[in-house]
């Protein structure tokens, strides 16, 4: 068995990470019960060894998708500016800048629609490749216009996680693209900026609830962006089960679906919607604005309910995500059942749709002891659990 000074060591060892004879220390957030997993990956060091070398100051330099600071707290010699679409990737640039005692932060867009129309336009993108292909859209057409017209582009991948799809895009929206040789399993592809190219991006999806009356738009970043998904779509079928509430909320809302929908239903319950990502937060408030005239609704960009107050809610629905990027884990979830199970007052309910085989009525039947299955299908699972 391994003892908890060989988990200390083993932790402290992967938070170690060595760049152009430097080292920095950098910790994932949230934290992750795989104490093997780093902050960082060959992709990462790829790129940093391939731009390090080319670097002068003055540069106008911007950093996008940088999963956990690892991009970020070496180049801040160079007062980069950062665009990232994750709460929990910012949190923990902030946190891995203060473990590294740097003195100041980087100014960070949320948005790509916050990114700077200027005359000082950026010399140099850096970055990993967005998962999405529309994010991947969006995020060439936006920095066409924001870079200079010698520019360089430079992003980065692992090949297991890289598509031709994605690759396709990068001569169709930006500029020639320069494929680098793989180097461990990761991947760079380098770009200079094309003018005379196509700037139209990726437009907001719609989808449309006609049983619950909703026009629902999503941003590029967002899963099933155009169309619902099957699980959702399997929730709504049993949402005439779901209780009358005063406190709601829809956590990891996405573009905010479960929660407008249940407000359909009881249009005076109070609503809090909450997702890690900033573009989920800015499509659920456009859809409140769009469907509602009149509701009260909260919509914030954070850890899910870990800054909720305790006993503050009757009712929690949640979709929750089991991969943070790349990375399968059921630990977010997990945190999200216990932080509901603190916010939800006694007799409040937990309401999960989730993939059957992530098998969360375990979790859920050890932290609440009272858990049942509303639902199921050969897939998804309705689970509800009730706060004693």
């Amino acid at each position: 068995m391994t003892s908890q000074a060989q988990i200390d060591a083993l932790q402290q060892r992967n938070m170690c990470f060595e760049v152009s004879s430097q080292t920095y220390f950098l910790r994932r957030y949230p934290e992750q019960t795989d104490k093997t997993l780093k902050a960082w990956d060959a992709a990462d060091e790829y790129l940093l060894s391939t731009v390090l070398p080319e670097l002068k100051p003055g540069l106008r330099i911007l950093i996008v998708n940088d999963h956990f600071g690892a991009l970020t707290v070496p180049l801040m010699t160079y007062q980069p500016e950062c665009y990232g679409d994750s709460w929990q990737s910012r949190e923990a640039l902030w946190n891995n800048l203060t473990i590294n005692e740097a003195e100041q932060r980087p100014l960070f867009f949320e948005r790509l629609t916050d990114l700077p129309l200027s005359d000082a336009r950026y010399d140099l993108v850096v970055g990993r490749i967005p998962k999405s292909k529309d994010q991947l859209r969006a995020l060439l057409v936006t920095l066409r216009v924001l870079m200079q017209p010698q520019g360089q582009l430079f992003l980065a991948g692992m090949d297991k996680h890289l598509s031709k799809g994605q690759l396709d895009l990068v001569p169709q929206y930006f500029g020639d693209l320069n494929y680098l040789p793989g180097r461990k399993k990761a991947r760079i592809w380098s770009a200079t900026v094309n003018p005379e190219l196509d700037s139209t991006g990726p437009a907001l999806s719609e989808v449309t609830l006609s049983d619950y009356q909703l026009t629902l738009c999503a941003g590029p970043n967002l899963f099933s962006r155009d169309s619902l998904d099957i699980g959702s779509r399997f929730f709504l079928e049993h949402f005439a089960h779901l209780p009358k509430a005063e406190r709601v909320a829809d956590l990891a809302c996405g573009n905010g679906l479960l929660g407008l929908a249940y407000l359909r239903i009881h249009p005076t319950s109070q609503m809090l919607f909450c997702d890690e990502s900033f573009d989920a937060t800015e499509s659920t408030r456009m859809n409140l604005e769009s469907n509602y005239d009149d509701v009260s609704a909260q919509v914030v960009a954070g850890d899910g309910l870990k800054d909720a107050e305790p006993d503050s809610l009757d009712l929690i629905l949640c979709n929750p995500p089991f991969h943070q990027q790349n990375t399968v884990s059921t630990d977010i979830a997990k945190r999200f059942f216990r932080d509901a199970k603190r916010c939800l007052h006694s007799g409040g309910e937990l309401w999960v749709i989730a993939n059957r085989h992530l098998a969360y009525h375990v979790s859920l039947r050890k932290l609440f002891g009272d858990c049942s299955v509303q639902a199921s299908n050969h897939k998804f699972v309705v689970l509800r659990a009730c706060k004693t």
